[in-house]
């Protein structure tokens, strides 16, 4: 079929011409075609998208549907290289080449007038999971969340992530849909859903205990560290996967906002109350009672929560946070001291070649301990000397960008006094004097390689890590992929100890698990980084058992 090749982004269409700007003339085009089937069944799919990438300087994007019989075609195509994904409502998403979505897909290389019809997709059906949500009276519950949750890291620490979610219909149910295959972690949230109890017992004057529905993961588990997985393959159906969800009595949450000694002017002040279920990060707030500042929350769930104290006086921002435990029998004493916000001065220099024809523009932070911050951000100009000044930063960690970075540089260094904050956490406090300084480097490492498969180039993902005690340093990783000749270039790198490994399959995400390099670091190889080009590496590739996807082959590393 003609096709003219376009930019999703523009939705502008063309006719493909030459860098001269010469149309192409129809005897050097060349064409590629193939077809789609049903991974299980081999019937042939029919309007699945396939789209045609060029892998040239100028990249273009080309878009066909598969006909009844599942065929496409791409004519009227100049000698390049290209790759090709296919997509269907209903089905996992495919790149050519590929035996699962960590590996690389597959470039085509076709030579001028050359035809190829030979390309088969086989696609394999989403998956899903379903059942129905019940109260313990055994009556259906609607409008109950019903997530799934996959595990992962944050900041090196193991935590859920919410994936897919639907409510429960009328009659209780629930399917999860266009799910991929994985191990999932299914939980039901009934938002703090009230539960019709009556107890004949209460006394006159005496108020009626109230009931909620709380939160359940699956297997009748109420944490998240109690639930059951569930391990779902490539187009699997797992139903029956029920909850019957527990009234429980609900309780109350009380304490009181701290102030420092001599505080008395106070503005604006509000406690928030925010989950630690991952399931549901509810955050409620409320104003405290004066004079006292205490504060209340009725019908409340027992669980893990974060309390949030804010106060303004005069003019400065003054926070507080807290996790607590409360009990089934509530919790009556809860006490949130708050503290001042500084004001955050420093500067930013330059160092290396060029460095006196560069300045930064601004500095800003970003909270790094997961407090919510609804606030205007925090960021600031860079004054024309290079000083800076952040005002109103409250206690907390905090994660600080600078820049714009040039081009070919990095950060080189950042220090809150004597602490060095680009590779350890910044702790801000109250008590906070000392000044932030960074410094940019303008020219980063390089660093060059070549990849081989027993003895010949093959494509690989590269990835530079820190080694030693930066292995946590996510902003020293750099990931990159080494094209059909096995050659790489890393750019940008922060200069130090690193290890480089070359996989044929690689979960970028796996960056954040620190132990996800352990049983790969025999495979490592150590470089070290210096400013601009370092020496060239050759590397070969580890490959990974499917059966694992953890354990380096025997003999696949030379």
């Amino acid at each position: 079929m003609l096709f003219a090749l376009l930019r999703a982004a523009t939705g502008f269409c063309c006719c493909l011409i030459t860098a001269a700007g010469a149309q192409i003339p129809a005897a050097s085009s060349g064409a590629i075609g193939g077809i789609v089937v049903d991974a299980n069944s081999n019937a042939p799919v029919r309007r699945a998208i396939i789209t045609l990438s060029t892998l040239e300087a100028l990249p273009q994007d080309a878009v066909a549907w598969t006909d009844a019989n599942g065929r496409f075609s791409f004519g009227y195509l100049p000698a390049g290289r290209y790759q090709l994904r296919a997509s269907k409502d209903g089905y996992q998403g495919a790149a050519y080449g590929t035996e699962t979505p960590r590996h690389l897909p597959a470039i085509i290389q076709l030579a001028a007038g050359e035809s190829r019809s030979d390309f088969t997709f086989r696609l394999h059906l989403m998956s899903s999971i379903s059942g129905v949500v019940l109260g313990d009276d055994g009556d259906p519950l609607a409008g109950v969340q019903v997530t799934a949750m996959t595990a992962g890291f944050q900041r090196g620490k193991r935590r859920l992530f919410p994936g897919p979610g639907v409510l429960t219909d009328s009659n209780g149910r629930y399917r999860l849909s266009g799910l991929t295959p994985g191990r999932y972690v299914v939980v039901a949230t009934p938002m703090y859903r009230p539960a019709l109890r009556v107890n004949p017992e209460v006394a006159a004057g005496q108020a009626q205990q109230q009931y909620s529905y709380g939160i359940q993961y699956y297997l009748e588990a109420d944490r998240a560290e109690s639930a059951a997985p569930l391990a779902l393959q490539s187009g699997q159906e797992i139903s029956r996967i029920d909850f019957r969800l527990a009234a429980r009595p609900t309780t109350s949450l009380q304490g009181k906002i701290v102030l420092p000694a001599g505080v008395t002017a106070v503005e604006d002040a509000s406690i928030s109350v925010m989950s630690e279920n991952p399931a549901n990060r509810i955050r409620m707030s409320a104003s405290p009672y004066l004079p006292d500042f205490t504060f209340r929350f009725d019908q409340f769930m027992a669980g893990s929560y974060l309390l949030v104290a804010e106060a303004s006086v005069d003019g400065r921002r003054y926070r507080g946070a807290q996790f607590i435990e409360v009990p089934p029998q509530g919790l009556r004493d809860a006490a949130i001291p708050v503290e001042p916000s500084i004001d955050l001065a420093g500067s930013v220099a330059a160092e290396g070649p060029g460095a006196e024809k560069y300045s930064a523009s601004f500095v800003g932070l970003v909270p790094g301990d997961d407090l919510p911050w609804n606030r205007q951000p925090l960021r600031t100009s860079v004054n024309k000397d290079g000083s800076f000044k952040i005002a109103g930063v409250p206690p907390g960690v905090w994660d600080i960008n600078a820049g714009p970075i040039p081009p070919g540089g990095y950060l080189k260094s950042m220090r809150l006094g004597d602490q060095d904050v680009l590779t350890e956490d910044m702790v801000i406090r109250s008590s906070t004097t000392a000044r932030l300084k960074i410094v940019i480097g303008t020219q980063a490492a390089a660093l060059q390689g070549d990849v081989v498969k027993w003895d010949q180039p093959a494509r690989a993902v590269i990835l530079l890590a820190p080694d030693g005690k930066f292995r946590h340093v996510l902003s020293f990783y750099r990931v990159v992929t080494a094209d059909e000749k096995g050659h790489f270039e890393l750019k940008n790198a922060t200069p130090g100890s690193y290890k480089l490994y070359a996989f044929e399959e690689f979960d970028q995400r796996s960056i954040q698990n620190p132990e996800f390099l352990k049983p790969f670091e025999s495979a490592g190889v150590p470089v070290t980084l210096r400013e601009g080009q370092n020496a060239a590496q050759k590397l070969a590739i580890i490959a990974v058992d499917p059966g694992s996807q953890s354990v380096p082959v025997p003999g696949a590393h030379q």
